[in-house]
């Protein structure tokens, strides 16, 4: 057998007895030393050979049989590799004769571990040690010693503990639902010699996914049809990787793809309509079919530094970009893809500052109301105000609703805000009946966040109590479009209990919506407000002068009082009391006010046919008509 060949060696050979030998100090009684190192070899548990410098064995000790399948007489003069190499891994018989041990070989410095086969065909693993014994210069004076182990046990064992590190590994850095790495796989990837490479190149390109209406499947067809989408969307993903890239699910419904060489941003854009387009695949799920959709934020480095803030970019910076395009996807409406750009950035750090300032007004009480005067159309009469919120902001001013209420709604401080206009608008309505204006009412706006609290009623209440003030002399104003798009929020509930504590509720915003007439059947409300667009139409629409007059008229026969709003000309003025609109609120009636100047304005202000003075504000009103499509905040309603 070679050594090289096969890999199978010996430690030692049966020792023929000396002549005159005389036995070894501690030897027992009878036994010479030459039958002890015999009874050694034969005993032996480790297979041991001695193989001639050809490779070609001359002995192996029983051990070696039994390990093997061959015995002594059947191998003697064959090299073991013709014996024990598996099927198609021993050498060549030219290989065989041309072979020699080398005695310099480091094979003698080592031990080997090698894939062998028994000679029932049964693979075990055995590690082997070299020795040679060198009697003299000729080759037949030198003999090799191979001893042989097989650690097939042992090789398992190790085996076994590697498979479960490697699966230790692969649960650690990914996730089980998708497959996809998790969050310690991407932060590792973006550590990586090619992440940075591709970084500095300036062809690292990240786009962030996240899911569209994902709570609602999850909420009307449970959590296994969620699982199922995230797993399609994952496939999606899966499917557009390319060489280099990683797709990794950050947890929830949000997924990221880092894609290692894209050229420029335009390519980057066709991998995210790549993306949307597999993403919406539709998928069959039990018999049903779920169209699922992701909207996609991008970005990718301009050059080594970030163009705004001058930071070093890096990995983490570019998910942080494609995050905010992300938000300006969804913003946008959904199912597309957004680029990140400065302009984005600039627009992002400017809604930061303004949301740290909303914190510091809303501990500071920066907030104020200034009222707006509602009248009886025939006798001039003022009957309340309505309450609008402004910010007064210690350097930019006086600040309409508009200009904060988006950052305040991200910022979770819309409630905190209402509640702080409510104590205001109660406060100023206590002052005003204890000035002598003892009949005014008090309109307030109130958001959906507020609206369903199950302790805004009580808290009205109170609050009523506290400053002596009637309930009655409250009325509620809702968003028609809070009611259509109150998404399971019992808003309906909310009205029902206010109506039942004695205060008024008035739908608000009144022809925005598509279903005013259903909710003026379904839910008992004291009275509308007509939106300022239809008050704005009456001059030169027939068909909004009509409505307005049906409306009108159908309020009377189901009891409920209608205010215009908006009313800003006395062309406006007589139409609507024509149509016998009962009350108005607008600019051309009054803008407005602080406290001290509304008080200043009533004492002033005379009874009787109402006739418009006020100059119509037109450029003031339009600034604040997008708002009004924001449902569920303190808003200002007012032309």
């Amino acid at each position: 057998m070679s050594g090289e060949a096969t890999g199978l060696g010996t430690k030692g050979v049966r020792a023929a007895p000396r002549h005159g030998a005389h036995p070894a100090p501690g030897t027992p009684r009878g036994l010479a030393e030459g039958h002890l190192s015999g009874l050694i070899l034969d005993h032996a548990r480790d297979g041991i050979a001695l193989l001639d410098m050809r490779g070609r064995l001359l002995w192996m000790n029983p051990a070696l049989e039994r390990m093997l399948g061959w015995t002594l007489d059947e191998a003697r003069g064959r090299n073991p590799a013709e014996l024990i190499s598996p099927p198609g891994a021993g050498p060549t018989p030219e290989a065989l004769a041309r072979f020699r041990y080398d005695p310099a070989s480091s094979l003698f410095a080592k031990y080997r571990v090698t894939r062998h086969m028994r000679r029932d065909g049964t693979l075990f693993w055995n590690q082997q040690s070299h020795a040679l014994i060198d009697l003299g210069p000729a080759e037949t004076q030198k003999m090799v010693v191979v001893t042989c182990r097989d650690i097939s046990d042992e090789v398992e064992v190790q085996t076994a503990l590697r498979s479960a590190k490697d699966d230790l590994e692969h649960a650690a850095h990914h996730d089980d639902l998708t497959g996809l790495g998790n969050r310690k796989k991407l932060s590792r990837f973006l550590r990586s010699a090619p992440a940075r490479a591709s970084l500095r190149g300036a062809r690292m390109g990240v786009l962030q996914l996240d899911l569209d209406r994902f709570k609602q499947i999850n909420d009307t067809l449970g959590h296994d049809a969620g699982d199922a989408v995230l797993r399609h969307v994952a496939g999606a993903l899966s499917r557009s990787i390319e060489a280099g890239d990683l797709a990794c699910r950050m947890g929830g419904d949000e997924f990221v793809l880092i894609c290692t060489d894209v050229p420029d941003r335009a390519r980057l854009v066709r991998r995210a309509e790549d993306v949307l387009a597999q993403a919406a695949r539709p998928l069959h799920w039990r018999g049903q079919t779920i169209l699922p959709g992701v909207s996609i934020g991008a970005s990718m480095p301009g050059g080594d530094r970030d163009a705004e803030t001058g930071e070093a970019l890096d990995g983490e910076a570019l998910i942080r970009q494609a995050d905010l395009a992300l938000y300006s996807a969804k913003a946008a409406g959904r199912g597309r893809a957004a680029l990140y750009s400065p302009a984005l950035g600039r627009r992002h750090r400017a809604e930061q500052a303004l949301a740290r300032d909303l914190k510091d007004a809303v501990e500071e009480g920066q907030f104020c109301v200034h009222l707006q005067p509602i009248a009886e159309v025939e006798t001039g009469r003022i009957t309340g105000c309505e309450a609008l919120l402004r910010w007064a902001h210690p350097a930019r001013g006086l600040l309409p609703p508009a200009s904060f209420l988006p950052a305040a709604d991200s910022a979770q401080l819309l409630s905190e805000i209402d509640y702080l206009a409510m104590n205001a608008a109660l406060d100023a309505l206590a002052e005003l009946r204890a000035a002598g204006f003892a009949d005014l009412t008090m309109s307030l706006n109130v958001s959906t966040s507020i609206l369903v609290d199950a302790d805004y009623p009580a808290l009205l209440d109170w609050a009523l109590q506290t400053r002596g003030l009637p309930s009655a002399a409250v009325c509620i104003e809702v968003l028609e479009t809070t009611m259509q798009n109150r998404a399971g929020h019992d808003v309906t509930g909310a009205m029902t209990r206010l109506r039942a504590l004695g205060m008024r509720v008035a739908l608000d915003d009144f022809g925005t919506g598509y279903a005013g007439f259903a909710h003026m059947s379904a839910v008992e409300i004291d009275a509308i407000k007509l939106d300022r667009t239809m008050i704005r139409r009456l001059g030169q629409d027939p068909r909004a002068r009509v409505i307005t007059r049906a409306l009108i008229r159908l309020c009377g026969v189901l009891g409920m009082d209608v205010i215009a709003s908006g009313v800003e000309t006395e062309e406006q003025l007589g139409i609507l009391r024509r149509a016998g609109c009962p009350q108005v609120q607008g600019y051309g009636l009054a803008r407005p006010m602080a406290l001290p100047d509304l008080a200043e304005w009533l004492r002033a202000h005379s009874p009787g046919p109402l006739v418009l003075r006020a100059e119509p504000q037109h450029g003031e009103s339009a600034a604040r008509a997008p708002h009004r499509k924001a449902a569920g905040a303190p808003r200002d309603t007012s032309d």
